[in-house]
């Protein structure tokens, strides 16, 4: 529940306009990007639903349809246009949205150190590395096409992998460490699959 600043009417939180008087409102610190959009706080989010509502929203707080407003409320555009871009920016992304679940139940993503330390794990990128290296040295672009699609298929098995635990109510408690672990691995493919690909299309030496 919220009050509007202007007639001090009760409003539901995330709600970008008041109601009654249908004065923007500021944002609220209590908001996330799911209330924001009016969305449930779960992984399995609608891309197209989240590309809807970012448009409604959008058109909506635009500063523009506040140029001529007061002081108080063209700031209450800038920072709405702020926060809707940075909220279909994350929401948008599996891998910014289940990193972005995991901080809403504080858990750094990133934070804990067993997420990244799998030395077998590492020990095979280091390998795909070598590989890429011996690619482009031998200027072999079949290869470095191949360890780029390998790559993002990577991705998108992990992708399945964490939708599977995200759809698992108990997630939190089971899978924290397992959702960190993925978010982690997933790094390294899409960094390796956008050097492979830069490499696939850099000029060949003569």
């Amino acid at each position: 529940m919220t009050r509007c600043w202007a007639c001090k009417a009760d409003g539901k939180l995330g709600e970008l306009t008041c109601a009654s008087c249908g004065k923007l409102q500021p944002v609220d610190r209590r908001e996330d990007y799911f209330s924001l959009f009016d969305l449930p706080r779960v992984y399995g989010v609608d891309p197209a639903d989240v590309e809807r509502r970012f448009r409604e929203r959008s058109r909506v707080v635009h500063p523009d349809r506040f140029a001529k407003a007061e002081p108080r409320e063209r700031r209450f555009a800038l920072e709405r246009a702020t926060r809707l871009n940075d909220a279909h920016r994350v929401l948008r992304d599996w891998r910014q949205r289940a990193g972005y679940l995991l901080r809403l139940a504080s858990q750094d993503p990133f934070g804990d150190p067993r997420a990244a330390h799998d030395p077998e794990f590492l020990e095979g990128q280091l390998a795909l590395r070598e590989a890429l290296a011996v690619a482009q040295a031998d200027g072999d672009l079949e290869r470095i096409r191949r360890l780029a699609s390998d790559a993002k298929e990577s991705l998108g098995a992990l992708e399945l992998e964490l939708r599977r635990m995200f759809d698992d109510e108990r997630w939190f408690s089971d899978h924290a460490l397992d959702v960190a672990r993925r978010l982690a691995r997933a790094r390294y493919y899409e960094n390796l699959a956008a050097d492979a690909e830069r490499a696939a299309q850099a000029p060949a030496r003569t």
